[in-house]
């Protein structure tokens, strides 16, 4: 009788399990965010009143933990880029909060897929990192997905698609300009300064469309500020323990929640292409993060 020699598998890492949980875990709340955000939109208050609240309630977090650090967390020579990084979240936050009226859930789930691949090609641009063959070829897949999506047709272009696009293409603006900043300032800073600056912004917006709210809005609002936070913080957890690419395929998730959180909630049935047209920006998207981040670690080897 021969001997199996067959090799037991290798076991999955507890921490790359931790890693993993903590990124189920913040898309299901950043969607269930999105799902909160889109309820009060829908109760008579505008997404422009909707977005200072939101951003109201995150600073009713932020403040508290930067007197905890002290005021040496807000020590920043780039007031300049952090006031333009302020005002690009704020517009991009706008034009995604008014796409979650417009568009399924899902849809909007997917577009957001959208960020990374602008904020490739805004670096290639601006930031001088050039189109190598991989970068071209995972854009023109990406924005192939998108198209996908958004079906365009001259003849009647979609309002909320074309809102949600934008608002990626502005996301993916932000990311550039953390990637920025992340060279000389650390993310408490950066992060306490969006907060501080952004409320203050979103006010500006608001003011047209201001209606007195109701303490009903104020508590799902001010329910959807604290989730928030701690998605971003969950997310952050996540890439801190584990891999980004054990980690950033579970980000998928999102589309999940969006169309699991649509049915429930709005009787929203995405269709075919959504679901198509988010794999396919999704699946770009990680693979050209894990090819970057192969060159990157042979480059540092070599």
């Amino acid at each position: 009788m021969s001997e199996d020699t067959t090799l037991p598998a290798s076991p999955i890492h507890p921490q790359t399990v931790v890693a993993i949980a903590w990124m189920v875990l913040a898309s299901l709340v950043a969607v269930t965010t999105h799902g909160m955000i889109r309820h009060v939109a829908t109760t008579d208050m505008h997404p422009f009143q909707v977005t200072f609240f939101y951003n109201l309630f995150t600073i009713a977090i932020i403040v508290p933990l930067v007197v905890r650090g002290g005021v040496g967390v807000l020590r920043t020579r780039r007031h300049g880029m952090m006031f333009v990084r302020a005002v690009l979240h704020l517009s991009s936050m706008l034009l995604f909060f008014v796409g979650l009226t417009l568009m399924p859930l899902a849809t909007a789930s997917a577009l957001t897929f959208l960020a990374p691949l602008f904020a490739v090609l805004l670096a290639a641009i601006f930031l001088r990192e050039g189109f190598t063959p991989r970068r071209v070829v995972a854009l023109i897949i990406g924005f192939s997905g998108m198209l996908i999506i958004v079906r365009p047709d001259p003849a009647s272009l979609d309002q909320g698609a074309l809102v949600l696009v934008g608002a990626a293409l502005l996301w993916g603006a932000v990311l550039v300009i953390i990637k920025v900043l992340s060279r000389t300032e650390s993310s408490a800073t950066t992060t306490a300064w969006m907060a501080l600056m952004m409320a203050p912004l979103a006010l500006l917006p608001a003011i047209p469309y201001w209606a007195p709210p109701s303490l009903y809005q104020l508590g799902w609002l001010a329910l959807a500020g604290v989730l928030g936070a701690f998605a971003q913080w969950a997310m952050t957890q996540a890439l801190k323990t584990g891999s980004t690419n054990a980690v950033m395929p579970i980000d998928f998730l999102r589309l999940v929640w969006g169309a699991l959180i649509g049915l429930a909630v709005f009787d929203e049935i995405p269709d075919i292409f959504t679901w198509l047209g988010g794999a396919v920006i999704f699946g770009s998207s990680v693979w050209l993060t894990w090819r970057e981040r192969q060159v990157n670690l042979k480059e540092q080897v070599d």
